[in-house]
């Protein structure tokens, strides 16, 4: 295996961020005219300070009762992924074919030394690929020593919760972050086309956490037969881990993973994988922004380009970001950059439409840095961000009074951007308001969207 390359991070004000300070044409004066533009800035820059733990736990389950359950892409799905891993500076954990108390306990203690490292920041990756199931609105890993014979609860009680299990554990010390990704797979969707046990349900992610699901809420995910073969996610996943670059950050990365699935598969030649073409779910909560690969030696940009690239870093409204990504990606064709802002420029588009849609005010005066960087993420078409920002208007917290027209308006903008949980939720508010019309689009919305209410979100449903 190859050394992995030497961590070359550098301090605070020098480098690129001292150079991003000094040209980027707005400099200190410009980072204090708003709130709201601090804030983005904060979120957009990529964090380089301090030590850097890199772990990763890889699981990959093949063998299933009754044997035409197995998955054989499992085993080359999880040698891949820890290879790709290993190879940008991971200290890796791989398994395969494991139960499910083995299972349990290699979380346990994955997440047990990453809390341990207490005085050190972690990047930590998990990767799970084999069956996985919801029950009553929770999902869950299947361990190979299950048998997927028998009633869905009956293989609920006897698999890890991902939600109770892995999630509840994620939030990691010093500000650390946690990717969490999985890629359970179905032979053949056309087998199950009305069993909603066989997917995933969205979830909401803790703070300092990504999670990714292969395949939307509600849809399937797709393994070849072939133990030669990586599944379709695991496979473009592994292609741009090996050509990542350390000015795409996680959450950048995961979204251009997820573009790259769906343009392959709608475009496929293939009628039936168009048909069941993946959308992976991304549900994101960063305090900080960082990369999985590893800055392997100082490339040099031009100052057009670096002035350039600051001023999309520092810019919140969606229509001004779309102009300068546009403009960027025409004069910079080469930049290294540009795999960022392929990813930013999607988003933004998809934010433009549902901020004018919507109505979304954009809040300068108000609000504390948490709210803050949540609406620079919610403008850069974050759904998960826009949920939270809806919550602290309802809740009349992070400095933001309780405001119900406006907690309405980014519950909208979340669900315009597939947060099925923001759809269930105006479904509950428009209800209680006997607002039928509205409650039915958005409990049809949130179903479309894949998402399943655990039961004790559900006692009210009449």
């Amino acid at each position: 295996m190859r050394k992995p390359p030497r961590d070359r991070r550098i301090g605070p004000r020098s480098g690129r961020r001292e150079f991003l300070w000094r040209l980027s044409g707005l400099t200190a004066a410009a980072y204090a005219q708003t709130h709201a533009l601090t804030a983005l800035a904060q979120s957009l820059r990529m964090d380089t300070t301090g030590p850097l733990a890199r772990k990763a736990l890889v699981l990959g389950n093949t063998i299933y009762r009754p044997e035409r359950q197995a998955i054989p892409s499992s085993r080359k799905n999880a040698q891949d992924v820890g290879s790709a891993l290993a190879d940008l500076g991971f200290d890796v954990r791989r398994e395969v074919d494991q139960g499910t108390d083995a299972m349990r306990g290699l979380i346990r203690n994955f997440f047990g030394e990453l809390r341990a490292s207490s005085s050190q920041r972690s990047l930590a990756v998990f990767y799970y690929t084999g069956h996985g199931i919801q029950h009553r609105g929770e999902n869950y890993m299947v361990g190979s020593d299950v048998g997927l014979d028998q009633k869905v609860d009956a293989i609920a009680r006897a698999a890890i919760n991902i939600d109770q299990d892995i999630i509840a554990q994620a939030s990691l010390p010093n500000d650390g972050t946690c990717v969490l990704i999985f890629d359970a797979c179905r032979n053949d969707p056309t087998r199950v086309k009305t069993d909603s046990a066989a997917t995933f349900n969205q979830v909401n992610p803790p703070r300092g956490t990504v999670i990714t699901f292969s395949t939307a809420p509600g849809r399937y995910a797709i393994a070849p037969l072939s133990p030669d073969e990586n599944s379709i996610y695991t496979g473009i996943l592994v292609r741009e881990l090996q050509k990542a670059n350390a000015d795409i950050s996680v959450k950048d990365f995961l979204d251009h993973v997820k573009f790259e699935v769906r343009r392959f598969m709608e475009k496929h030649e293939d009628a039936f994988l168009r048909k069941h073409a993946q959308d992976p779910e991304v549900a994101a909560n960063l305090s900080l922004r960082m990369s999985l690969a590893l800055e392997k030696a100082p490339v040099a940009v031009a100052d057009d380009e670096q002035v350039a690239w600051a001023r999309i870093e520092q810019s919140v409204v969606p229509a001004e970001r779309v102009t300068l990504l546009q403009d960027f990606m025409v004069k910079h064709p080469g930049s290294r950059f540009r795999q960022a802002a392929e990813v930013q420029l999607q988003r933004a588009v998809l934010s433009q439409a549902a901020t004018q849609r919507n109505r979304v005010q954009i809040e300068k005066e108000i609000g504390n840095a948490e709210f803050q960087a949540d609406q620079a993420k919610a403008l850069d078409g974050d759904k998960d961000a826009a949920y939270r920002v809806g919550q602290m208007f309802e809740l009349g917290s992070n400095g933001v009074p309780r405001d119900e027209r406006k907690m309405v308006q980014w519950l909208r903008h979340a669900s315009e951007l597939k947060n099925g949980i923001a759809s269930y939720q105006l479904y509950l508010h428009y209800r209680d308001r006997q607002m039928d019309r509205d409650a039915v689009r958005y409990e049809n919305l949130a179903r479309d969207q894949g998402y399943t209410p655990p039961p004790r979100l559900d006692t009210r449903r009449g």
